[in-house]
């Protein structure tokens, strides 16, 4: 043991220092290959792949030679045949009459996809009346701009109702939660993110923040983390239950670590993560602690009230103490137009941190609540007559069809389906589907047979998967529902060639591709295709 000791004295100090960075690269590696071997499979496959494109030209240009073919499939997928386009100013400005009728084409050409109420999520509302009463309202505020109270009063006066009446109905008896109307989801996110990330700056003095949130959590997460310079740590979910793991999550906080992040219900599988449980490490670690609620915002507390789903939906809201911000989308099932949601904060200190305000403009002084200055005053009209419309009764009501849809199809998924199973045990809007036996069914072959038959799901991963979001369009097709899915099913194993047609080869390559920056170049061109005139 000396003589060895005195070899390593007789090291150079190099010699030792890339030693030791070298072990401690190589034990990295095998603990990642010892504990998630799938991954670190997939992670080397996909780094063989990237150096094989990158060096050896006819690997690239057969890559690239797929890529611009499901790019060009893409564009002939988003092409309307049959109508007038317009790549620049027309001369002379069409008659109202021409406009009123093109208009009137091209909603007749594609309402048939979500009328029919076989979409998954989108359109949430089923009642032509109270879309009727929304478009009354864009219409009487059309002009109107939050950002001028002084001339459009009645403005501030929705916004601030939508926000009392939303923080009535998570933060029931809890005084001091405020919020903010935003532009969405992802805005309402995107805004908690960014005040807890100044908030901790300025009280805390934390220049690097971090967050951390379970892999299940929306991608808006994601996009803050990114937009913002802030390190995000995902942690993957249990399995079966598919809900946040608490413990492991605990392990990553730090002195860096300004927030959690936890989902009721997640958008992928329709878990309420344990909110409780999380709430109490936050607070133990003083740190905030984000409840994504825009899905379930405007239905779960209805949920708390249906025989069946009552003794299953934990507390996830501000009566919790150590949640700090949530976000519920009006948007959703609060049955108002695209786009409205609210974010909201325990107090009035924290919101603070989200404002913008700059004193010297030559302009005058300048404030926002957002990222946004001029925001469409109609859409927040439209938000405020749909909550006033339909009351408390009326979302109860409503809840209760699409509770008893849920449960219908919920309770079939094991009963009458040997092939599939479901991504945990959900007590909300959505219900994720998988494969028992991957190899043997490809659920995206079964996505393209319910297309065949009018059905649009969302295609998940992580598992490969699918979820149905059950929306008020669902109520009373339980059992055409599922007599396609079952179809659909049958159909993907009889047909191997199935997942060659549609939409299931994009997913399929999407889902399973080692090299993610694949996906990546795929999807950037989707981007700029939704962006470009066909």
């Amino acid at each position: 043991m000396n003589d060895l000791w005195e070899q390593f004295n007789a090291l150079p100090g190099w010699k030792v220092a890339l030693g030791t960075a070298t072990t401690i690269v190589l034990a990295k590696t095998l603990g990642q290959a010892i504990a998630d071997p799938a991954a670190f499979k997939q992670q080397v496959v996909g780094s063989v792949i990237k150096s094989l494109r990158n060096s050896v030209p006819l690997v690239g240009n057969l890559v690239k030679g797929e890529i611009d073919k499901q790019v060009a499939d893409l564009e002939k997928q988003f092409d309307i045949p049959d109508v007038e386009k317009f790549f620049e100013l027309p001369l002379e400005g069409k008659s109202r009459e021409d406009v009123l009728q093109l208009l009137e084409f091209l909603s007749k050409k594609e309402e048939h996809k979500w009328k029919e109420g076989k979409v998954s999520g989108v359109v949430y509302g089923n009642d032509p009346d109270h879309t009727a009463l929304m478009v009354k309202a864009l219409e009487t505020f059309a002009v109107t701009n939050p950002l001028h109270p002084e001339v459009f009063p009645s403005i501030r006066k929705f916004e601030s109702e939508i926000i009392a009446m939303t923080v009535n109905l998570l933060a029931p008896g809890v005084a001091g939660v405020c919020g903010a109307v935003t532009s969405g989801g992802s805005d309402s996110i995107l805004m908690a993110v960014k005040t807890h990330r100044d908030y901790y700056r300025t009280n805390r003095g934390i220049t690097a923040p971090e967050m951390i949130i379970p892999d299940s959590a929306h991608a808006a997460f994601s996009k803050a983390a990114h937009y913002f310079g802030i390190k995000i740590h995902k942690v993957p979910v249990r399995v079966p239950s598919y809900d946040a793991d608490v413990a492991a999550m605990t392990k990553l906080i730090n002195a860096n670590t300004i927030m959690l992040v936890g989902s009721a219900p997640s958008y992928s599988y329709g878990i309420i993560d344990p909110i409780e449980d999380l709430a109490q490490v936050a607070k133990a670690h003083g740190i905030g602690l984000h409840v994504d609620c825009c899905l379930g915002g405007f239905i779960l507390p209805f949920f708390q009230r249906i025989e069946g789903f009552a003794e299953h939906i934990p507390r996830f809201d501000f009566t919790i103490d150590g949640v700090t911000s949530m976000s519920a989308d009006t948007h959703k099932y609060g049955y108002a137009v695209k786009g409205t949601s609210v974010v909201m904060f325990r107090t009035q200190e924290l919101r603070k941190s989200m404002y913008f305000v700059d004193t010297e403009w030559p302009g005058g002084v300048y404030a926002s609540h957002g990222v946004a200055g001029s925001r469409p005053g109609c859409l927040i009209a439209a938000c405020w007559t749909s909550l006033i419309a339909t009351g408390y009764n009326g979302y109860l009501n409503k809840a209760r069809g699409i509770a008893a849809t849920q449960a219908q199809i919920k309770a079939a998924i094991p009963r009458d389906f040997t092939d599939i199973e479901l991504c945990g045990d959900s007590y909300s809007t959505v219900l994720g589907f998988k494969a028992v036996n991957p190899k043997a069914l490809n659920i995206f072959s079964v996505m393209e047979g319910m297309s065949k038959r009018g059905w649009s799901l969302n295609a998940m991963q992580k598992p490969n998967s699918l979820h149905l979001c059950i929306t008020g369009r669902h109520v009373g097709k339980a059992e055409e529902f599922l007599a396609d899915f079952h179809d659909a099913i049958a159909e993907a194993k009889s047909n191997p060639k199935l997942s060659d047609e549609g939409a299931a080869p994009i997913y399929g390559l999407a889902y399973g591709m080692p090299d993610r920056s694949l996906i990546d170049e795929v999807i950037v061109s989707y981007l700029d295709i939704l962006l470009q005139p066909i």
